[in-house]
């Protein structure tokens, strides 16, 4: 009788083009913790990250199960591994954010969807295949048999992060290399959901905008059990002090506990009003905050839901340089009230403000925001390759920007930001590793325009005629290309 354990393997799937983090590893937490919750079941589990490490397809073809993450940029490659594996003949489930919200679309290319939070699932899951359980019992799941497609209710409530193992970051292949981890920061999650509800975000429609939390105890001894592969920890909550009390409570028990760690994380400006807070996460060891700036423009703020105001802007980064923390400061290009001044004078605050590094990203309609429905009802998108849908590609019409001029606007943002004489700047003040991102951040900059030269293309003929009568290229490469010129209607002001 076979008594072998049955096998998992889980995917994290890279995105086709170059992004402005392609450099740092850092693995989403979902592929790992459902792996561990299987390991800790009996099952074999492994992960594949595939910007830490290839894909081992000899053992992915031994799978019993595979599953695959997506986000929207990464759902081609995703799609392409899934159709690869299942003609194998082996079980593929799809989950993350960008099925969660297209389940139908997923079900053209895996067995089945995972909606939503996937702890419970995987579960249920695991039961199918151990003992037979009847899949519509998988909470969350859509799934089909024959002709008939089933959607799963989704678990009744959303699970408790205090009850889940930390995840084991070793069941990735290639993370950790003698004895440290492949990329310097190790990835803490210590709450879920968001209860800001920006118009460009699907956070909260994925986790909700009641804000779970993990208790600060078992943070500590997550950090505890992962220090000695690392003292760089990167807190990957939407917005780490959401609720400043738990904040407090994680600070202070770093503070206690002795840990010799640094860190960073991402908040929201508000935090800058607790200055005692933010003196605190400093001697925690927070060495740089990831702040959504978006816009200095007011009105966008406003369109976007973002209640923050220039003044406040200037305020909280001064009060963070006080303290000795780093900014990386996160912007919006493309907001509909956004004209090309607009755009300059964010560009100006970023350089004027005492922002370390930042990123010029470009106003993205992701599936599950109310930014997609909008954009769709007005039927304003021209292009729906999701490979392009990274925050670094213009694939809408905004009502006062020629996308190709919002593109250029957005790559020399990031020329100006990460100039020869502000990197020259850090270098005479010793400042040799924001030297080095200077130098990396350029040459990211350089390798996407050289990736990206048929999109560019495509944006500078389109912004002539509006139509395009598509070479083989680009037909190749963006099949969807001249059916979005037609809809477009771009204006022909180059």
């Amino acid at each position: 009788m076979n008594t072998r354990p049955l096998r998992a393997v889980f995917l994290e799937p890279k995105p086709l083009n170059t992004h402005i983090y392609s450099r740092y590893a850092l693995p989403r937490l979902g592929t790992v913790l459902l792996a561990t919750i299987l390991r800790d079941r009996g099952w074999e589990a492994q992960v594949f990250v595939e910007e830490v490490a290839d894909i081992s397809f000899d053992q992915v073809l031994r799978a019993d199960l595979v599953g695959i993450s997506t986000t929207t940029s990464t759902a081609p490659r995703a799609y392409a591994l899934s159709r690869e594996i299942r003609e194998s003949g082996i079980p593929v489930v799809l989950g993350g954010s960008h099925v969660t919200f297209l389940p139908e679309e997923g079900l053209e290319h895996a067995d089945m969807v995972i909606r939503g939070e996937g702890e419970d699932p995987i579960l249920a899951l695991a039961r199918h295949f151990e003992e037979g359980d009847d899949l519509g019992n998988v909470p969350g799941l859509s799934w089909r048999a024959g002709d008939h497609t089933f959607h799963n209710s989704l678990p009744g409530k959303p699970v408790d992060l205090d009850v889940l193992p930390a995840p084991d970051l070793s069941l990735i292949h290639g993370y950790i290399r003698g004895g440290s981890v492949a990329n310097r920061f190790i990835p803490i999650q210590t709450t879920r959901g968001c209860p800001y509800d920006c118009d460009f975000c699907s956070v909260t429609v994925m986790f909700g905008r009641n804000l779970r939390k993990r208790s600060p105890e078992n943070i500590i001894k997550e950090l505890v059990a992962y220090r000695d592969l690392s003292t760089s920890f990167f807190f990957c909550d939407d917005n780490f002090t959401a609720d400043r009390n738990h904040a407090r409570e994680i600070c202070s028990l770093i503070i206690e506990s002795g840990l010799d760690i640094t860190w960073t994380t991402q908040v929201r400006l508000e935090v800058a009003r607790d200055r005692n807070l933010v003196d605190l996460m400093r001697r925690a060891g927070c060495r740089t905050v990831c702040i959504g700036f978006e816009s200095v423009n007011q009105k966008a703020l406003d369109e976007c839901g973002k209640s923050q105001s220039l003044d406040e802007m200037f305020s909280a980064a001064g009060t963070f340089r006080r303290a000795g923390i780093d900014i990386h400061g996160m912007f919006i290009l493309g907001f509909d009230s956004d004209q090309p001044r607009d755009l300059n004078a964010t560009l100006r605050f970023a350089k004027r403000a005492p922002v370390a590094t930042a990123q010029f990203l470009i106003l993205t309609p992701l599936p599950g925001t109310r930014l997609l429905r909008r954009l769709t009802e007005e039927d304003r998108i021209f292009l729906s390759n999701w490979s392009l849908y990274d925050g670094h590609h213009v694939v809408f019409t905004p009502r006062n920007l020629n996308p190709r001029k919002l593109q250029k606007k957005q790559l020399r943002s990031h020329w100006r930001f990460y100039s020869w004489p502000r990197s020259l700047a850090n270098l005479v003040k010793l400042k040799f590793k924001r030297t080095a991102v200077y130098i990396y951040a350029r040459r990211v900059n350089a390798h996407w325009k050289r990736q990206n030269r048929f999109y560019l293309k495509a944006l500078k003929l389109l912004s002539r005629n509006g139509f395009l009568a598509v070479s083989a290229d680009l037909k190749s490469r963006f099949p969807d290309i001249r059916q979005a010129m037609e809809k477009a209607r771009i204006s022909s002001r180059a």
